[in-house]
């Protein structure tokens, strides 16, 4: 299952240990479930896994679920929920190493809810919890007014994740997409750290948004810490930029 959309959330990874993994990264899953819910509200249409457009008369749940991977996770997941007369809309999954996450937004009717709990709290080597979504006009996508790309590649320290985002939300930027990766390096054999997303600001951008100060503090932090770190402006349909581009 790790081949479908393997977007790595480093932020449980590589926080400094005096920071709060845990509340960051409950963070990030709040706002990527919010996403879900306002890509589909705004779009009307079902991605990822998803088998047909929304019907009114049913009600939207997301599902987060994380385990041991294993083969077929996907399948058996989408089968409780068509089994419970369900569509299943957007979705992301990653492999984390040997675990498996997925969070995915559905639609089943409401008086199946508890028979699809049911069939979750028994998949096998899975921890699987669902949530009511709310959709309202709220929820829409907001209007981006600016995105960029943000790469870097390096030595790896610790806490580096932690600083990169850290320059990003003081300068007023969300973070849509991140993923990271460890490799060895070509030569000397020691480890090196890839980090790649897509960083957005919306409508209407406040007075003080400065991208080229972000992009000097960005480049600074790669100095400091013998980095390459850059920020891209971006150009494109969604984001105005394209995540898996490059």
């Amino acid at each position: 299952e790790g081949t479908h959309n393997q977007k790595l959330d480093a932020t449980s990874k590589r926080q400094d240990p005096q920071n709060e993994p845990t509340d960051c990264a409950a963070t990030m899953m709040r706002s990527s479930c919010a996403r879900l819910v306002r890509s589909l509200a705004a779009s009307g249409s079902a991605r990822a896994y998803g088998v047909s457009t929304p019907n009114l008369a049913n009600k939207q749940f997301i599902i987060n679920a994380v385990g041991s991977d294993r083969l077929g996770i996907v399948s058996d997941m989408t089968k409780y929920v068509t089994d419970v007369r369900g569509n299943v809309g957007d979705s992301q999954a990653a492999r984390l190493g040997s675990n498996f996450s997925l969070m995915m937004l559905v639609e089943i009717p409401e008086s199946q809810i508890e028979v699809l709990k049911e069939s979750l709290k028994n998949m096998q080597d899975m921890n699987a919890t669902i949530h009511e979504a709310t959709v309202d006009a709220a929820a829409r996508t907001p209007q981006i007014a600016y995105s960029g790309k943000f790469k870097l590649s390096g030595a790896d320290h610790p806490g580096i994740v932690n600083k990169v985002t850290t320059i990003l939300t003081q300068n007023g930027l969300s973070i849509d997409k991140m993923e990271t990766s460890e490799s060895i390096a070509p030569y000397g054999g020691t480890m090196l750290f890839k980090m790649r997303g897509i960083a957005t600001a919306a409508a209407p951008l406040a007075a003080n948004f400065d991208i080229q100060k972000v992009k000097t503090e960005l480049s600074d932090l790669g100095d400091s810490m013998n980095c390459d770190i850059a920020l891209v402006d971006v150009a494109d349909d969604e984001y105005q930029g394209s995540f898996y581009a490059g």
